[in-house]
């Protein structure tokens, strides 16, 4: 197993991206804190599915900062340490063009750019003290190539870019910092889209399909465990070629 008893956080992880690599760190051997901001429910279905003895459930706003810091001291009082958070978090909040109203844009870069931020500024020093830790972020190909249909959900995936290699640099040697950049994935978050847009995204893709959540979950296994164990502030695409174009 290659993340035996390793205590892993992973956000937004009650369906999609996040619920996947629950499901695969836990039968990689982790301990996983899975995270809900609003659906307790599905949350709980994950832990069924991985088994109470490998995780446990915890309620979390990762853009409030009062909710971040309860719930890091909550994981910290249960297990004593962190060794992998993957800020797998966020949302797409749309209509997202130009235009759009500043309270759209201020709530995407919040749940998204401000929220990874602040779960690794609360997160990284407890790793700096184990004198290890790894950190995956989740990114898009927008945040690469810029989307003027979620201008501000391409902005926030941008930055995560940024913070993952400032952050890579700050943590170096001890911590690893990397990111995952999806493109088009079958989830309830692509869905919005519509069938026309997701089609039209589908076909740029030299695959000519939507990713799957467990292949973007393999893509953030590899990165969060030691077969990667020379990599970090790198931004690894997992888009089927859609970058090709």
């Amino acid at each position: 197993m290659k993340l035996q008893n390793k205590i892993t956080i992973i956000t937004g992880s009650s369906r999609g991206i996040g619920k996947a690599t629950a499901i695969l760190f836990a039968k990689e051997g982790a301990k996983v804190v899975i995270t809900y901001k609003t659906n307790q429910k599905e949350a709980e279905k994950v832990l069924e599915t991985i088994g109470k003895d490998n995780g446990v459930v915890f309620q979390l706003n990762t853009a409030n900062e009062v909710s971040v810091k309860n719930f890091v001291k909550q994981v910290i009082d249960k297990f004593r340490k962190i060794d992998i958070l993957v800020n797998n978090a966020g949302e797409i909040i749309r209509p997202g063009d130009w235009q759009k109203d500043l309270n759209t844009w201020n709530n995407t870069i919040n749940n998204n750019l401000t929220g990874t931020w602040l779960m690794i500024r609360e997160i990284a020093p407890i790793m700096q003290k184990q004198n290890n830790g790894v950190i995956v972020n989740l990114t898009s190909t927008t945040g690469i190539f810029g989307s003027p249909f979620v201008l501000a959900y391409s902005c926030s995936k941008a930055g995560i870019i940024a913070l993952t290699k400032a952050f890579a640099k700050i943590f170096a040697p001890n911590i690893r910092v990397n990111a995952v950049a999806p493109s088009i994935v079958d989830t309830d978050m692509t869905t919005p889209s519509g069938e026309e847009a997701i089609t039209r995204l589908t076909q740029m893709s030299a695959l000519k399909r939507m990713a799957k959540p467990e292949e973007l979950a393999s893509a953030i296994l590899f990165l969060a465990s030691d077969d990667s164990s020379y990599v970090t502030g790198q931004t690894l695409i997992v888009d089927g070629g859609y970058s090709l174009k």
